[in-house]
């Protein structure tokens, strides 16, 4: 009788509060999809013709604006023995610091926090809790005027201008992917590491062998989202590596520049796609281990 109850129960209509979210979730894709092939049609304008015609189809399809954004060369000025030389950093060039930049301190990022979250989690030291208000004090506290502190600082140690400085600021484990590590190791069970222990493992062993594998997933997801984060970034490499610009670096100067060859609206939406694309394709690799469940499995009894 219960199964036949369940069976031929009416299931209830969705609320108002189930649609109204939905359609302007679905306005809100519908405008962005809507922006995103406006602006890969508007690449293939020339500039008179986006002039008059902005929404519509390309008169002339000009390919050649992307061509115009790869050639596009970041200017960069080196004082040596007293003479300043100068040269241009072409968009290949770019490609490369911007793997070096995004690459080296996303796994820093990734790395450095896993770490040191997993001894505050698994060794009960007073100055663990120390270091777990400290890190939410500087998240809680704006900290204000720390660059031209930052910029002083690697000019003594002579690091600026480098792209070993830049991963050196990276070097740490403060901001909100410290208590994301924190929380994925509390939820570790102490069972691995007892029996690694009896079979004579060290900490160390424990740590790299059977610790860190059951976080890789967390570990993935986190240095994804930064190599996605310093991807994007021209703030840093602009003022802490002038001369070894970053793909990001090179839009930002091709956004303001007053050249007549580049400054125009088709050209510069021709190279934010250009360093779009390859974050397109990153995300669509690994798009489940970006917006996937990060939980993990316990120990079966």
């Amino acid at each position: 009788m219960t199964k036949a109850k369940n069976n031929n129960r009416i299931k209830e209509k969705p609320s108002a509060f189930y649609y109204v979210p939905l359609v302007l979730l679905v306005l809100y894709v519908l405008i962005m999809l809507f922006m995103v092939v406006w602006a890969f049609i508007t690449t293939m304008k020339a500039q008179s013709d986006f002039r008059n015609n902005v929404i519509g189809l390309p008169q002339n399809w000009v390919f050649s604006n992307f061509l115009t954004a790869i050639n596009f060369t970041v200017p960069v000025y080196k004082t040596v023995n007293g003479a300043t030389l100068s040269r241009g950093v072409a968009m290949p060039e770019q490609l490369l610091y911007s793997i070096l930049y995004a690459g080296g301190g996303a796994l820093l990022q990734a790395v450095i926090p896993c770490v040191v979250a997993y001894v505050t989690s698994k060794f009960e030291y007073k100055f663990s809790k120390v270091v777990n208000v400290f890190v939410v004090v500087t998240m809680v506290i704006p900290v204000v005027g720390q660059q031209p502190s930052e910029l002083q600082l690697m000019r003594t140690l002579g690091v600026y201008d480098t792209i070993l400085g830049t991963w050196i600021q990276k070097f740490h484990f403060l901001g909100m992917y410290y208590l994301v590590f924190y929380a994925a190791f509390r939820s570790v069970p102490n069972d691995f590491a007892e029996a690694a222990y009896i079979d004579g493992a060290s900490e160390f062993e424990v740590m790299v062998k059977i610790m860190l594998p059951l976080v890789s997933t967390t570990i993935f997801t986190v240095g994804l989202i930064k190599f996605i984060e310093y991807w994007n970034d021209y703030q840093t490499p602009l003022l802490f590596m002038p001369s070894f610009p970053t793909i990001a670096h090179g839009i930002f100067r091709l956004s303001v520049s007053t050249d007549s060859r580049v400054a125009t609206i088709p050209v510069r939406l021709a190279g934010c796609f250009i360093m779009a694309v390859p974050m397109a394709i990153l995300f669509c690799i690994f798009r489940n281990r970006i917006i996937g469940n990060l939980s993990m499995g316990g120990v079966k009894g």
